[in-house]
């Protein structure tokens, strides 16, 4: 069944995120993309038993490619999970079949192993069994596909930010110290000044192979969000390279979300000949304090590669977090046309991982 958007914001499992939300839903439609709430409902009590955001994108003859990005919201800890997981694909895989779908993506978010800071696997939540039946029901599975499947995660609950902070890695805490004294300020930016995040995010996605939005992008989350979305940039006086007093040098800027449950932090940079101001330091511990505030229970650093010698991967393994890894990305073929389009997609997983 469709669901409305007052009826997906009443929907509360674990495995909730900002991917699956009436936000990122409005925010669709805003951009004249296709979109729909779909959902299962208990026969006898009407309650919601799994429900998502279902988007498309064109393919060929008319065919399209659909995405449920973030997973089913479900509970995939229920003794008959398997069941509904099973009765959501089927019946979300004739809707999209009657939509021109010829394939039905998923990323649950949900972890697969339990893994500690150093990406060891550890005794905890897993979702081996989940995976093995999707592929059971002829979903094919394809890793870290267009959605990240490894994360980074601070646990906020129960903690202060004082106690976390002296959990931190001892040089992070000297960077951020040292960016406080250096009189470094973390501000929120304007929406006319968007093209700071743009600019710094664009050099270091160049830097470190990723690709970063166009402005439109960032707009277009604010616009949907509001409140929830923050972009924020670290400056340095100017005076202190020389410059006039009262101007202010970007040092690092990036994008976070927080939607209650969690504050992700997603588009991101610093200015390379200016890093050893330590912003981006400055920039994390300012927004831990500010998830700690808005009672979220965790701070996501969202995607990292856990591999021994990445540099984005040691500087977020210095929070002293730890690492989740996700149960990735699944398709589910709705013709034959989909079986020939996945047969070109080959299966995008981490080789140097434990």
């Amino acid at each position: 069944m469709e669901l409305t958007e007052a009826e997906l914001t009443k929907v509360d499992f674990d495995c909730d995120n900002f991917l699956q939300s009436a936000e990122m839903y409005r925010r669709y439609k805003k951009l004249n993309r296709e979109a729909y709430l779909v959902g299962v409902c208990e026969e006898k009590t009407g309650k919601i038993l799994a429900a998502g955001l279902i988007s498309g994108r064109g393919w060929h003859f008319g065919k399209k490619i659909f995405r449920v990005a973030g997973g089913w919201l479900m509970d995939y800890d229920a003794e008959n999970a398997e069941e509904i997981l099973g009765f959501i694909s089927e019946k979300a895989g004739e809707f999209c079949r009657t939509k021109g779908g010829i394939v039905l993506e998923i990323s649950p978010n949900i972890i697969s192993q339990t893994r500690d800071l150093h990406n060891n696997i550890v005794p905890g939540a897993e979702h081996l069994e989940i995976k093995k039946y999707l592929e059971q029901i002829n979903y094919k599975y394809l890793g870290e596909y267009e959605q990240a499947k490894w994360i980074f995660v601070l646990n906020l609950e129960g903690k202060t930010a004082d106690e976390l902070f002296k959990n931190f890695r001892q040089n992070h805490r000297w960077l951020i110290r040292r960016a406080m004294k250096d009189e470094v300020r973390v501000r929120e930016l304007g929406m006319d000044e968007l093209d700071i995040l743009k600019k710094i995010a664009e050099e270091a996605g160049e830097r470190h192979g990723f690709k970063d939005p166009e402005v439109e992008y960032y707009r277009s989350m604010k616009e949907s969000f509001g409140e929830k979305v923050k972009f924020v940039v670290a400056e340095l006086p100017a005076e202190k390279i020389g410059g006039k007093t009262g101007e202010w040098v970007p040092l690092a800027a990036s994008m976070f979300v927080n939607d209650g449950r969690e504050m992700v932090y997603l588009y991101s940079g610093s200015v390379r000949k200016m890093q050893k101001y330590s912003g981006i330091y400055l920039i994390q511990w300012e927004m831990i304090q500010e998830a700690i505030k808005t009672g979220c229970r965790r701070y996501n650093f969202y995607g990292t590669k856990p591999i021994e010698g990445n540099g984005v991967y040691l500087f977020k393994r210095g929070f002293k977090g730890n690492m989740e890894e996700l149960l990735g990305t699944f398709a589910l073929p709705l013709s034959w046309m989909g079986k020939i389009y996945l047969m070109r997609i080959r299966k995008q997983e981490m080789r140097d991982v434990r």
